[in-house]
């Protein structure tokens, strides 16, 4: 059998919850815990060789509270409940913060952790009837692609460090990593086209999406419900506005090697998003028709983030 299959690990449900159950959790001394345990064993020693009673009252006194510990340090795991929000789409090259949220505790659980075998560890306090508590797990530069990031740890050394529990979830909550974008490039057809009406200020016939406010653009093109719900000033585009569709192609892309050319390919995905033109892609692995706004941006990114891959 797989050591894999050996392993006692917390799975997350489809909507990201999940509790940790008792069966769950490992917890093993920490290096002060065998210290700790090397020390009691002497001052045993010493206690049965000299026939000394308060040197065995203090061993097993200590010797009691280390074994309550035991109990204090499971039961702060037992119980937990998390949800795995996931991550925000991130460039390749940048840091990507993964989001987990601990529900509400029926009792204070201090010196939670929280880490992925590769990010950098998250220590939180949790204090008994509060609220929800979010925290942003960040995580290391990754290439382009769907990228899972494989088993989220949760542990814990409270009360005394002399002891570590610990619990694997299996967190399928995958990141889309964007292609780093190249340098600037001009595809073919994006020079020397005007807009149906001259202008991005102008045209009242149905509305094809959303682009970045520009200076100068009238107050009564831009979307203040989006801004209200602060995804940035935006200016609505209608039909009227929008000029032939530009198509970024992948036989255009400038490039030596496949990487570069997606890399010039989302350079261009942006530029054209950042002036509203309408735009659609074009590569081996498939056509995205033309279409403004943030959807549809993301949806070209994505498009290039899985080329040639199996999620693709």
């Amino acid at each position: 059998m797989a050591l894999a299959n050996l392993m006692r690990i917390e799975r997350v449900s489809a909507a990201g919850r999940a509790e940790i159950g008792a069966r769950r959790i490992y917890i093993l001394p920490t290096r002060y815990g065998f210290i700790f345990a090397t020390l009691l064993f002497l001052m045993l020693l010493g206690s049965v060789n000299y026939a000394n009673n308060p040197a065995h009252l203090l061993t097993f006194l200590l010797a009691g509270l280390a074994s309550n510990a035991i109990y204090l340090t499971w039961r702060n795991l037992r119980g937990l409940r998390l949800v795995c929000k996931g991550a925000s789409p991130v460039f390749a090259g940048k840091r990507g913060q993964f989001i987990v949220e601990l529900e509400k505790s029926d009792r204070e659980r201090p010196a939670i952790q929280l880490m992925f075998e590769d990010s950098e560890p998250e220590l939180l306090d949790l204090h008994s009837g509060s609220g929800r508590h979010a925290r942003q797990l960040s995580l290391s530069p990754m290439p382009r692609g769907l990228q899972r990031l494989g088993r989220l740890v949760v542990s814990t050394q409270y009360p005394l460090g002399l002891l570590r529990a610990w619990c694997y979830l299996e967190c399928d909550r995958p990141v889309l990593v964007y292609p780093s974008p190249g340098e600037h490039w001009t595809p073919e057809g994006e020079e020397g086209e005007e807009t149906l009406d001259g202008d991005y200020g102008s045209g009242n016939e149905d509305f094809v999406g959303l682009r970045n406010y520009h200076p100068g653009d009238q107050p009564s093109r831009i979307d203040w419900k989006s801004y209200a719900r602060d995804r940035g000033l935006n200016t609505r585009m209608f039909s009227g506005q929008t000029s032939a569709p530009l198509w970024i192609e992948w036989h255009q892309a400038p490039g030596a090697n496949e990487e570069m050319r997606i890399s010039a390919l989302a350079r261009a995905v942006i530029d054209a998003d950042a002036r509203g033109r309408l735009y659609g892609l074009k590569t081996p692995e498939g056509v995205i028709p033309p279409a403004l706004g943030p959807v549809h941006r993301h949806q070209c990114l994505r498009h290039l983030a899985v080329c040639g891959s199996d999620d693709a």
